[in-house]
């Protein structure tokens, strides 16, 4: 059964995309395509569903350039919303002095 999803960019994670300062506009780009390119077969398939929280029921999984995606799936509608994105060491960056 190959099911296509359709994804979609919320634009806090776009925001947040553009906001990581340590790759220049064509990386970035090549995250976004990769993304949605990767997300669009098998979304849940190397990715961790969080189980509890805020974030409950979103998933997690890691993307090009070491970015941690946080997307939900919708299986009836094949929607995938990717709601946030992070450098995975982001916090590592910001505690350096």
């Amino acid at each position: 059964m190959n099911k296509t999803y359709n994804v979609y960019w919320s634009q806090t994670a776009l925001d947040e995309l553009s906001n990581i300062l340590a790759y220049p506009p064509e990386v970035k780009e090549r995250i976004y395509l990769d993304a949605s390119k990767r997300l669009s077969y098998m979304p849940v398939l190397t990715a961790k569903q969080i189980p509890g929280g805020t974030l409950k029921g979103y998933w997690v999984r890691l993307g090009l350039y070491q970015v941690i995606l946080i997307f939900e799936v919708n299986e009836e509608e094949a929607v995938v919303w990717i709601d946030g994105i992070k450098h995975k060491r982001e916090n590592v960056y910001w505690k350096r002095k």
